[in-house]
């Protein structure tokens, strides 16, 4: 006697006929089968020779048979059984040559949930002829077998079900549960209570940027009320769909600061003058300061200024002077090759001009325009007409006037930057930067030219003394050269925080905008935190940013 193998299919597949528009159509059902369930098994079969006299030469040699498992199908311990790894209809393939049969079973799954685990969706086939049909509630069982444990619709599956009965229809890929998204807190923030009055550069809601000019030295009365602080919020968890908890993102909290004359009551959050003066906000720093007036210049007859208060002047401050403010400062001139200090905001109602010309200011600036300076600030910077070869960085956004320009220079903002032309053919190239921190720049540039410094004074050394001379100054000299080599590469223009998430950072460098209305020379080089791009040729009315993996700066029409 001898004997082979064959596969036993151990699910039922039908098909039936029914009339679709007029016409016959094959439907083929298959049944449904649970997670765990034997789909096949390979038989010894008995190949005994009908008749004693057959000779062995007619005999045909008997085939390989293969059984293998396809998608979410698995073999059983002993090799010998197919087993379903999930429920679902399964489905052969057959294979054959002349030495071996193969087969192949995957499975169609019941409930496939998307990659997320926020969405679940059905695929049902019509119930096989002479079968009762699965009901709702031995469904709504399957699924939670399946790892279902939130979301479900109960209304949809008996749709679902409906169809598949009445229809004789197959469900494919229906959505039938959906998971619940976190909801993240909200940070805390600061409520003015006191007539703030417009805030220049607030983008309108056509799009247009707000030049009015700001409201300064606004009076306060002791025990008013400036401020409240708002607390943070934790949000709400989320759930996926196979009943998994999914945390939220809380709310960041605020660190509020406040000077000398103000009072905060950290419990109710109130924020109060504690003697009349007028009100100093730069971000999150409240002050309330008295305010001096020099009715005329800053010059040889006043000396320089060194004030615990709010400022006014009003003339300009002339050349080799300085001006520092512990409060907001108002010049009704303009600065002229002279150095100006405020720990709150200024505002310049002329020009800011001159080599020998720095602005350092912990908040806003809002000049009408730049020739040869340099202004730090830690807030926005307003330019109302042109920028000459000068350096400005600001923490928040840079925004010009739409008939603004920039010639040469350097201007580099944390947030956005607005303008309306840059360069020109007579001028030499400009850098304007987004999403770029001012500190992380120039210390890029301080870099660069330290590594260039030490790179020739160490080609000249070897050349002095000769490339294997071994020198210990030589050996030093190579280790300084590679740690500022490792300090550049670590070095993040981005930010200068440790504590940004790189989700957080990446969210943030995304909505970083480069918007210039007008013309774009050749030769402008654009930067967006770390990455720099020099464009090729001119481009008019244009919007840069930074693309979804952050490697490249990609533009659009305005």
């Amino acid at each position: 006697m001898s004997a082979s193998t064959t596969i036993h299919p151990c699910f039922v597949t039908r098909t039936i006929v029914q009339e679709k528009e007029g016409r016959e159509e094959q439907v083929e059902i298959v049944e449904l089968v649970k997670r765990g369930q034997i789909l096949a098994n390979l038989v010894k079969v008995d190949n005994s020779p009908s008749t004693a006299t057959e000779s062995p030469e007619k005999r045909q040699p008997a085939k390989s048979v293969i059984l293998l498992p396809g998608q979410h199908t698995a073999l059983s311990v002993t090799g010998d059984s197919l087993l379903a790894t999930v429920a679902g209809y399964p489905k052969s393939q057959h294979n054959h040559t002349e030495t071996e049969d193969t087969l192949i079973i995957s499975l169609t799954p019941l409930v496939t949930i998307s990659h997320d685990k926020m969405e679940a969706s059905l695929t049902l086939y019509p119930p096989l002829p002479r079968t009762a049909p699965i009901e709702l509630d031995e469904l709504v069982e399957l699924l939670q077998q399946e790892g279902i444990r939130y979301g479900l619709s109960p209304e949809i599956l008996q749709d679902c079900l409906q169809q598949s009965r009445e229809e004789t229809k197959v469900v494919h890929e229906i959505l039938i549960a959906r998971g619940l998204h976190p909801i993240p807190g909200v940070n805390a923030s600061l409520r003015t209570d006191v007539e703030m009055g417009s805030i220049p550069g607030k983008i309108l809601g056509d799009g247009r940027i707000d030049f009015h000019e700001r409201r300064m030295f606004i009076g306060v009365r002791k025990g008013q009320l400036i401020a409240t602080k708002v607390p943070a919020t934790k949000g709400t968890p989320g759930v996926n769909v196979l009943g998994e908890p999914i945390g939220q993102k809380e709310g960041q909290d605020l660190k509020v600061s406040v000077g000398e004359n103000v009072l905060y009551d950290e419990q109710s959050g109130e924020i109060r003058a504690a003697k009349p003066g007028v009100l100093s906000m730069v971000q999150n720093a409240i002050k309330v300061t008295s305010k001096l007036t020099i009715p005329g210049d800053v010059n040889l007859s006043t000396g320089n200024i060194d004030a615990r208060d709010a400022v006014e002047i009003g003339g300009s401050v002339q050349s080799g002077f300085q001006v520092t403010a512990l409060g907001d400062l108002v010049i009704s001139g303009g600065v002229r090759s002279a150095t100006v200090v405020s720990q709150g905001n200024v505002l310049v109602k002329e020009g800011v001009t001159g080599k020998q010309t720095t602005m350092r200011v912990a908040g806003d600036v809002d000049v009408v325009f730049v020739e040869q300076a340099a202004i730090t600030a830690g807030g926005t910077v307003i330019v109302r007409k042109n920028i000459y070869y000068s350096q400005i960085f600001a923490g928040g956004d840079i925004l010009c006037q739409e008939e603004g320009r920039i010639f040469g220079g350097v201007t580099v903002a944390g947030g956005n930057l607005r303008v309306g032309q840059v360069g020109s053919d007579n001028a030499a190239p400009a850098l304007i930067a987004a999403g770029t921190d001012g500190k992380q720049y120039l210390r890029y540039e301080a870099l660069h030219q330290e590594i260039e410094e030490k790179e020739d004074e160490l080609e000249h050394a070897l050349q002095l003394h000769g490339h294997d001379s071994g020198l210990p100054f030589h050996l030093t000299m190579s280790e300084e050269l590679e740690e500022l080599h490792h300090e550049l590469h670590q070095l993040n223009l981005s930010t200068d925080k440790k504590a940004d998430s790189p989700d957080e950072l990446a969210a943030k460098l995304r909505s970083r905008i480069i918007s210039v209305s007008g013309l774009i020379v050749a030769g402008t080089q654009i930067r967006i935190g770390n990455v720099t791009t020099v464009l090729e040729t001119a481009m008019t009315a244009r919007k840069f940013i930074l693309s979804e993996d952050l490697q490249d700066i990609i533009s659009f029409p305005l």
